[in-house]
C-alpha cells in the first residue's frame, strides 16, 4: 500500500489518467440519462400545455356556440310575442318555452367557465343580467297588461343582449392574431337585428312612456341610450 502511495506521489499524473477513465464514463452516462429525463420532461410540458389549450378552445367554442344559441332563443321569443297577444296566457306561455330552451344551454355554459379568463366570465355574466332584466320586464307589462309591449321590449333587450355577444367574442380572440384579422366588430352589428326591422316610432314612444311608469329609477339617460340603440326613424 506504501508502495502504491509512494507511486503515485511520484507520478501524480497516473493518478488523474487512472481516475479520469474510470470516472469520465460514469460522468458521461449521468449526463446522458439527465439530458434524457429533461427532454422527456420537457416533451411532457408541451403535450400538457398543447392539451391544455386545446381544452381551452374547445371551453370558448362550447360557451360561445351556447350564448349565440340562447340569443336565438330571444329572437324566437319575439317571433312568439309579435303576433296578437291580448291576455296574460301568451307573454306567460312564451317565456315558459323561452326558459325551457335556455336551460339547456347553462350547464355547458357553466362548466366551461373554469378556463374563462376574469374579463370573459364578467361578460358572460352581463349577458345573463340582460336576459334576466328582459324576463323581470315582460313581468312587469304581464301584470299591468300592456301585452302589445311585449315584442317591443324584447326588441329593445335583443339589441344590448346582442351587444354584449359581440363584445364577448372579441375577447375570445384576443391573442388569436390570425382570427383576429377576419373578426369585423362593425359586420358583426348585424346580429342587433336578429329580431328584424325595429317597431314604429310611436310603438317605441308608447315603450318608453311605459318604461318610466314601471321604473320610476329609469334616469334620462338610460332613456337617451334605448332611442340611440335604435337609431333614427326616417321623417316621415
Amino acid at each position: 500500500m506504501e508502495e502504491l502511495l509512494s507511486f503515485f506521489r511520484e507520478k501524480p499524473e497516473m493518478l488523474v489518467t487512472i481516475l479520469s477513465g474510470f470516472l469520465l464514463p460514469i460522468g458521461l452516462v449521468w449526463l446522458n440519462n439527465y439530458y434524457n429525463l429533461r427532454g422527456k420532461s420537457r416533451e411532457q410540458e408541451l403535450d400538457l400545455e398543447y392539451s391544455s389549450k386545446k381544452e381551452i378552445q374547445r371551453s370558448e367554442k362550447e360557451i360561445y356556440a351556447s350564448l349565440s344559441k340562447i340569443l336565438f332563443d330571444v329572437q324566437q321569443l319575439h317571433v312568439a310575442l309579435s303576433g296578437t297577444c291580448v291576455d296574460s296566457n301568451c307573454i306567460t306561455d312564451a317565456v315558459k318555452k323561452f326558459d325551457t330552451d335556455v336551460n339547456k344551454c347553462h350547464e355547458e355554459i357553466s362548466k366551461n367557465l373554469l378556463h374563462m379568463p376574469s374579463s370573459v366570465i364578467n361578460e358572460i355574466y352581463r349577458f345573463y343580467s340582460k336576459i334576466s332584466d328582459l324576463k323581470i320586464s315582460l313581468r312587469e307589462f304581464n301584470d299591468t297588461k300592456n301585452f302589445s309591449m311585449a315584442h317591443v321590449c324584447v326588441y329593445d333587450y335583443a339589441t344590448e343582449i346582442a351587444e354584449t355577444l359581440i363584445d364577448i367574442q372579441e375577447k375570445l380572440l384576443e391573442g388569436k392574431n390570425e382570427l383576429k384579422k377576419k373578426f369585423n366588430k362593425t359586420e358583426q352589428q348585424i346580429m342587433k337585428y336578429c329580431c328584424g326591422s325595429k317597431p314604429p316610432k310611436e310603438l317605441l314612444e308608447q315603450y318608453l312612456t311605459l318604461l318610466r311608469e314601471l321604473k320610476p329609477t329609469v334616469s334620462d339617460v338610460e332613456i337617451e341610450m334605448i332611442r340611440n340603440r335604435w337609431g333614427k326613424y326616417k321623417s316621415s
